[in-house]
């Protein structure tokens, strides 16, 4: 930086001055200009991304508190989750509580929302279920997606998992009728509650039905659907709740909502500006999801009066019923070009499939939407366009990681149905979703996806269609593709994903010409990957399930970014991959050295087992300057010796697992101090872990398990976990005591415990106001009774907490 004003400081012309030099100082002047220019363009894209995405200064050192800030900023925060779901829907949720808990009608009622999409139905629904009441008075509740594309033997199988556990390969086998028994009998006599999201036809409801036992205790059913048919059909003696427009003044509170997602409306919104506000409002019809999108698109907006009214001016509002449609298509249009193909491609996943947050993002970088900048890794680039599209509404947050990072996402219908149009239009994407339907462009489409289609008719479409050109091919709901299906054969696909494959146990000799594969994803039973997989020299993404065998050869490919696979795995003993990100399921193997360097890694998951291995582990860690999320389980009493303060990646990671005991019951070595999650298993500790637990203030979700802490004594002291809030507990056997004192983790919402049988007294948890949900399981009947409810004498300390779960042996 010095160098960069010395010589831009200068006015003196160097064209003369140059004359007097040598040629070789010529090009060392040339060359300095040259990076002077690399310099500029550099700190011009960082002061771009700083503005486009809100981010802060970063301190020189690039530490792990600077990167927490970035996180914690509030284009990470969760309010991107869904508006709407704060915005006119108290009276509607008040009066179907009554009716979803009415102790007056106690045979097995359905309770209907009805309305138009994007009226806000699934989220009143969500908003009843998740209710602490209704969680309270219901033994069970369970939630199905119905939408258009599910069959009903899925739906069945979907109900069946959430009630029991019961394996895979079973399920797939069973009948109808068997189904219908197995649901009817694990339901029994409790009183549950069964949300049928999204339900389009009658006849489903018809089918259904039979699988809900009424015995007359209070059971409900509720359902949200378009259709008032569907609603009266499903209980003629129920009458059908029909789901308000907002009015004006809930209409224009959630769109400031969105407009100022981080500022006070009230306070920054000019009269004039308020005046176009009310006019664009109004143009929304009183419908939610409009008000959305327009919000979100709004917030990316300069907040003048020259710029809100050119939105008002542009968007053709002439044609009525469809504002809706129009909002969505001018934000879309509003998009940067990049971002674009991004949200088409959300049209290929199933109506209400929860997106892995970090797989699309993969999949993004695979299709090559994603540029390559300066300064920025494609898979940070890409988390900051999903975050923008959250912003702008196009996508909601379903859950998000301790770190704040988008860890399950969905798409709206209306949303979803807008993207495989405009994809369809642009021969961009293909959608195939039942079997009678059969396109008659695939053969021009790039991308084609199948939804709980059968191999019988993919093979007919496939072999009919001249689809030499496909690029991307996803499969979802394709249990049984025979080993010569053609899905295997085309050779230029960049994108091959196959989810909920139950048959293949190999792949077909065809798949190794797929040369220019970049994303792999396969779900399928104990089956082998060829080593063919070698050929793959493009391939920067592998996810495998159930996959018995991975050939050495997938190690070669220099261009790996991400490999997660579900067993553990041995890479070659001598291994560098410069580009390789996430690395889950690895062991050494019978290695007694290793020589494998991933300087780019970010995720690691590792396994060890014997002593020797802790050596070697410690050596590859030596490496990994940029890890924030690593996970360790040793096995076979193999001890834990490593010190993460050691590391180069100390003061960087945000995630840390470490299963395994520590040598001779010693204190737990200096964490991390930027951690956002951390769990502990088997580390068979004799002195209380929390004096160095309870200084990481970043701390999110702190998990104990198996025997962490065998003392009897634990305290939880003032001011301590400030950040934390999930806690988690699971076998403590010697624990007798557990003081919190007032002040300690102020934040913490979610509470654990199970198996501490020797703690006889509960901590004082009547300071915690924030505790939301309370779970204790497997504890001593002493410690049980004193928190009964209104009798117990401890029952104070936790008659605050709106969602107890209590579960003796």
């Amino acid at each position: 930086m010095k160098l960069y004003k010395l010589l831009t400081k200068s006015k003196t012309p160097l064209i003369l001055s140059s004359l007097r030099f040598k040629p070789s100082a010529l090009i060392a002047r040339h060359n300095v200009g040259v990076e002077i220019r690399k310099v500029k363009e550099r700190l011009n894209e960082i002061k771009d991304a700083r503005e486009r995405y809100g981010i802060q200064n970063l301190g020189e050192d690039g530490d792990a508190y600077n990167l927490v800030s970035i996180i914690r900023r509030p284009h990470f925060s969760s309010q991107y989750s869904d508006d709407a779901n704060v915005v006119g829907l108290f009276n509607d949720q008040k009066i179907l509580l009554e009716r979803l808990m009415d102790q007056q009608q106690q045979r097995l009622c359905v309770i209907s929302i009805v309305g138009i999409g994007g009226l806000g139905k699934t989220t009143l629904a969500r908003k009843l279920y998740l209710d602490n009441a209704v969680s309270n008075h219901f033994d069970k509740r369970i939630w199905v997606t119905v939408s258009q594309e599910n069959s009903l033997m899925g739906l069945l199988r979907k109900m069946l998992e959430e009630v029991r556990e019961i394996e895979k390969e079973k399920l797939e086998k069973m009948t109808k009728n068997d189904l219908i028994e197995m649901i009817n009998g694990s339901l029994g006599t409790h009183r549950f509650l069964i949300v049928l999201d999204d339900i389009w036809r009658e006849d489903v409801w018809n089918q259904m039905q039979r699988s809900f036992p009424n015995v007359n205790n209070g059971s409900r059913v509720l359902i949200t659907t378009r259709f008032l048919n569907v609603a009266k059909e499903a209980d003629p003696r129920s009458t059908p709740y029909q789901l308000p427009l907002l009015n004006d003044d809930e209409s224009m509170k959630l769109l400031l909502k969105k407009a100022f997602p981080y500022e006070d409306a009230e306070a920054n919104c000019t009269s004039e500006l308020l005046d176009i506000g009310c006019r664009l409002m109004q143009k929304c019809g009183g419908l939610p999801l409009a008000l959305v999108v327009l919000g979100g698109l709004l917030s990316t907006k300069d907040k003048t009066p020259v710029v809100w009214r050119r939105v008002l001016e542009t968007l053709d509002w002439a044609e009525e019923g469809r504002q809706c449609q129009e909002i969505l298509a001018w934000s879309y249009e509003d998009l940067p070009y990049d971002m674009k193909s991004c949200f088409l491609y959300l049209g290929a996943y199933p109506e209400d499939y929860e997106i892995s947050g970090n797989e699309l993002i993969w999949q993004w970088i695979a299709e090559g939407f994603i540029p390559q900048k300066n300064m920025k890794t494609m898979e940070d680039t890409g988390e900051a366009i999903l975050e923008e599209l959250i912003q702008r509404s196009l996508i909601h947050v379903n859950t998000r990681k301790s770190n704040g990072s988008v860890k399950k996402c969905g798409v709206h219908d209306l949303l979803l149905y807008f993207a495989r149009c405009a994809a369809k239009k642009d021969l961009f994407l293909t959608v195939c979703s039942n079997e009678n339907d059969q396109p008659t462009y695939l053969a021009s489409s790039r991308r084609v996806a199948f939804h709980n289609v059968n191999d019988t008719k993919i093979n007919e479409i496939s072999r009919a269609s001249t689809m030499h050109g496909l690029r991307t091919l996803m499969a979802f709901g394709l249990l049984y593709p025979p080993i010569d299906s053609p899905i295997f054969r085309f050779e230029l696909l960049r994108v091959l994903d196959l989810t909920e494959l139950t048959s293949v146990q190999r792949l077909p000799k065809e798949i190794e010409l797929m040369i220019h594969l970049r994303y792999l994803r396969l779900v399928g039973v104990d089956f082998r990957l060829p080593s063919s997989v070698g050929n793959f020299q493009s391939l920067e993404t592998v996810l495998l399930r159930q996959v018995t065998e991975v050939p050495i050869t997938l190690w070669k490919i220099k261009t790996l970014r991400h490999v997660q696979i579900k067993f553990m795995c041995t890479p070659s003993q001598s291994l560098e991959l410069k580009n390789l990100r996430t690395l889950e399921n690895v062991e050494f193997g019978s290695y007694k050295t290793i020589n494998w360097r991933f300087p780019n890694l970010r995720k690691l998951k590792v396994l060890i087992h014997t002593e020797h291995q802790g050596t070697m582990l410690t050596h590859l860690l030596c490496g990994l300057y940029h890890l924030i999320s690593l996970f360790i389980l040793a096995l076979e009493d193999c001890p834990l010796e490593i010190d993460t303060k050691d590391f180069p990646f100390h003061n960087h990671l945000l995630s840390l697992t470490l299963f395994g005991f520590w040598p001779k019951g010693g204190a737990i070595s200096e964490f991390p101090t930027c951690l956002t999650k951390l769990e502990l298993g088997d580390s068979r500790l004799e002195q209380d872990p929390m004096p160095k637990l309870e200084r990481l203030q970043y701390l999110v979700t702190l998990e104990l398990s198996q025997n962490v802490y065998l003392g009897k004594t634990m305290v939880c002291s003032t001011g301590g976990l400030p950040s934390l809030k999930s806690l988690f507990i699971d076998t403590m056997p010697n624990l007798e005591e557990w003081r919190v004192e007032r002040g300690a983790m102020p934040k913490l919402a979610f509470l654990k415990l199970i198996s501490c049988e020797m703690l006889k007294v509960f901590p004082d948890l009547q300071h915690v106001m924030s505790l939301q949900e309370l779970e204790l399981r497997h504890m001593s009947q002493e410690l049980m009774l004193s928190l009964q409810r209104e009798a117990g004498e401890d029952w104070y300390k936790i008659q605050h907490v709106p969602k107890l779960t209590l579960e003796e042996w």
